[in-house]
């Protein structure tokens, strides 16, 4: 019995040495890519909502399709860390939060960025490219311009929270990737509409319709199969798998 647990032991130190290697690798990329985008003169935030979303939908398509054991929750933790570690690496974000926030902010961010307990002002965040918003649902207020609703939290499960930023060209780009949605404040809920919050008067909505009404953001989430294809993959690698045959 003893033996069997050592070489079952050792083997689990092995990979646990591979996984620090790849995260030394990893960290060796996001460094050349910090570079790349100092050479060509768009080194602005690190910030990458929808690109970290893709990450996370290929992620739990990843989690679904060849490791249902494995928690959703935990997985999702995890390769958020890894993301914080990584905008720390170039250069980091300042994430401010309310005292109701702030436990919603630092689970999503992790630990690697820093933060302030304070109530945010949103017109602060044009300005900054590199200073985060973050707000309960109650506290939540339409952005102002040159800031947007990039994100709510938690990802997985009922909302609570809202991030803000002021979101550069690449990003920007972005706001129309397959499956992202538009958070939407309106009178009523319409058909089609996923409520984030009910207001005395209003509500909070997530809409791929969002018509006339008041627009507070746009971004991907994490909602069963949001931008995934039936084959369990974004529709990004699915069409790279078809044009390359793979």
């Amino acid at each position: 019995m003893t033996a069997a647990l050592d070489t079952i032991r050792a083997e689990i130190d092995a990979l646990d040495a591979e996984l620090r290697d790849r995260l030394l690798r990893r960290a060796q990329l996001v460094a050349e890519v910090a570079a790349a985008k100092t050479a060509n003169g768009s080194a602005g935030a690190p910030l990458r909502p929808m690109r970290e979303m893709q990450q996370m939908q290929a992620l739990l398509a990843w989690q679904k399709a060849e490791a249902p054991s494995l928690s959703a929750a935990g997985l999702v933790a995890i390769w958020r860390e890894i993301i914080g570690m990584a905008l720390a690496q170039q250069g980091g974000v300042t994430i401010c939060a309310s005292d109701a926030a702030m436990a919603s902010a630092r689970t999503h961010f992790g630990a690697s960025l820093d933060y302030q307990t304070v109530s945010p002002e949103l017109d602060e965040l044009a300005k900054n490219p590199r200073l985060i918003a973050v707000l309960t649902l109650d506290e939540a207020v339409a952005p102002p311009d040159g800031v947007a609703v990039f994100a709510r939290l938690p990802l997985i499960g009922q909302a609570q929270a809202l991030c803000y930023g002021a979101l550069d060209a690449e990003t920007g780009e972005g706001n129309d990737a397959d499956g992202a949605v538009a958070l939407v404040r309106r009178a009523a809920a319409q058909a089609g509409d996923d409520i984030v919050f009910t207001g005395a008067d209003y509500v909070l909505v997530e809409t791929r319709a969002p018509e006339g009404d008041a627009v507070w953001g746009r971004y991907l989430t994490l909602a069963p199969d949001a931008g995934l294809t039936k084959k369990g993959l974004t529709k990004k690698e699915l069409t790279k798998k078809q044009e390359t045959g793979a």
